[in-house]
C-alpha cells in the first residue's frame, strides 16, 4: 500500500505507557505516512479521580499541535464521555465537529485510513465526518468485561464492526468473539521494540528482585505481589497509579513510570518479571501489551494464567495461586537455564514491532 494519511482514534493518551497505539503510529510515520493521533475520546463516566487528567487534557487541547514523534501530529480532543444521551448529543452537534475541523486544519483530507480502538458512539460520530477510505477496528480489549461500559456497548460495537474493512484481535478469545460478526478478523499481537532485547543481562545466582511494570489499577491482583513480599522477596511495582493502591506489605515498593526509551534500562537490575493479573471477565480477552517485552529480556516471568497467555505457557511460569508463586520464585535457581532464556528471546524476535507492522500492512492490502 502506498503511503498516505492515517488517523489513529486511540484509547490512550500518547504519554501513556508505550504500547501498540504509539508503536504502530510511529511505524506508519517512519514508512512515510502522514499520521494523526487522536488521543482517548473516553469510554466510561467521569470519576472524581479524573479531575487532574481532565485539566491536563484541556491544557493540551488549547496548546498548539505537537509532534511527539517525527511524522506524527498529536490531537488532544475535548469531548464528553459517550454515556449519557445528553453528552452524546453535545458531542455529535458541537465537540466532534470541532475535532474534525481541527484535523482538516492540520491537513487531513477525505479518504484517509482510520485505525479505531474504542467501539463507542463518539468513534462512530467521528467516522461519519472523517470520510475514511478504510476503517480498521484494532480490538485490544474485551470491552464487554469492563466494569462500567456504556449501556449500549453491544450495539455500538456491532456498528463499528459493520463499518470496518478489517478487524484485528490481540487474543484468541477476541478473534473468536468477533469472527461471528465479521468475515475478516485477524489475530495480531502487540510487538516489541528492539531496545528490550538488551535488558536481560546475565542470569543471576539468586532470584530476589522482582518487578511488575505497567499501569496500576483494577486489572491487577495485588495478592501475588504481597505473597512474594511476605516471603522475603523484593517486589517493585513500576508504573502510573490509575486507581488507589491497596495496603501492601513493606517489601512492595512503588516507583513512578519511566519513559519508554528508558524502560529497558530500568528493568535491567531485576532478576525476574511479574504479570499479576486478576481473573476477571475483562482480562479474559487480554494478551498483555508487555508480553513480548517481558520475553525479549530473557528473564523468567511469573504470571497469572489469563487470556491468551496460555498460547505461550511454555515460556512463562503460570499459576493462579499466590502461594505457588512463592514456590516458583524459590525454585528459579534450579528451574532456570540458558536454553529457557534463549527460547523466550526467540519467541519475542518473531514479534518485533516492525514485523507486526509488516503483517498489518499485508492485512490492510488484502481487501
Amino acid at each position: 500500500m502506498a503511503a498516505g494519511q492515517v488517523v489513529f482514534l486511540a484509547s490512550i493518551e500518547w504519554s501513556a505507557a508505550w504500547q501498540r497505539h504509539q508503536a504502530l503510529a510511529s511505524q506508519f510515520a517512519e514508512a512515510g505516512w502522514e499520521v494523526y493521533f487522536v488521543e482517548n475520546t473516553g469510554f466510561r463516566d467521569f470519576k472524581p479521580a479524573d479531575a487532574a487528567r481532565v485539566i491536563r487534557r484541556a491544557k493540551r487541547a488549547a496548546a498548539p499541535p505537537s509532534t511527539p514523534h517525527p511524522g506524527v501530529i498529536l490531537v488532544s480532543p475535548m469531548v464528553l464521555p459517550p454515556t449519557a444521551r445528553a453528552f452524546r448529543a453535545i458531542n455529535r452537534a458541537v465537540l466532534v465537529p470541532r475535532i474534525s475541523s481541527r484535523l482538516r486544519e492540520l491537513g487531513l483530507r477525505d479518504g484517509a485510513l482510520v485505525v479505531a480502538y474504542l467501539p463507542t458512539a463518539t468513534t462512530l460520530a467521528l467516522l461519519d465526518r472523517l470520510m475514511p477510505s478504510q476503517v480498521v477496528y484494532d480490538c485490544v480489549d474485551n470491552f464487554a468485561g469492563h466494569p462500567a461500559p456504556p449501556k449500549d456497548l453491544k450495539e455500538t460495537e456491532a456498528r463499528l464492526l459493520a463499518r470496518a474493512s478489517h478487524v484485528l484481535a490481540t487474543s484468541p478469545f477476541l478473534r473468536e468473539k468477533h469472527a461471528a460478526q465479521h468475515p475478516r478478523v485477524q489475530e495480531l499481537h502487540h510487538g516489541v521494540e528492539e531496545r528490550f532485547f538488551s535488558a536481560g543481562g546475565q542470569a543471576p545466582a539468586q532470584y530476589r528482585k522482582f518487578c511488575y511494570f505497567g499501569s496500576l489499577w483494577h486489572a491487577l491482583d495485588y495478592r501475588y505481589a504481597a505473597a512474594l513480599a511476605d516471603a522475603g522477596f523484593d517486589v517493585t511495582l513500576l508504573g502510573p497509579v490509575r486507581e488507589l493502591l491497596p495496603k501492601l506489605p513493606r517489601g512492595v515498593r512503588h516507583l513512578p513510570p519511566v519513559a519508554g526509551a528508558d524502560l529497558p534500562a530500568a528493568l535491567a537490575p531485576y532478576d525476574a518479571l511479574l504479570l499479576p493479573y486478576a481473573d476477571t471477565p475483562y482480562n479474559t480477552g487480554v494478551v498483555p501489551a508487555k508480553t513480548f517485552e517481558c520475553l525479549a529480556t530473557g528473564k523468567p516471568v511469573i504470571a497469572s494464567p489469563i487470556g491468551g497467555l496460555s498460547d505461550y505457557k511454555d515460556h512463562f511460569y503460570l499459576s493462579a495461586d499466590p502461594a505457588e508463586w512463592v514456590e516458583i520464585a524459590k525454585k528459579l535457581p534450579n528451574t532456570e537455564s540458558a536454553a529457557r532464556r534463549e527460547a523466550r528471546v526467540a519467541v519475542a524476535r518473531a514479534h518485533t514491532t516492525p514485523e507486526q507492522f509488516r503483517k498489518l500492512l499485508a492485512i490492510i492490502n488484502a481487501r
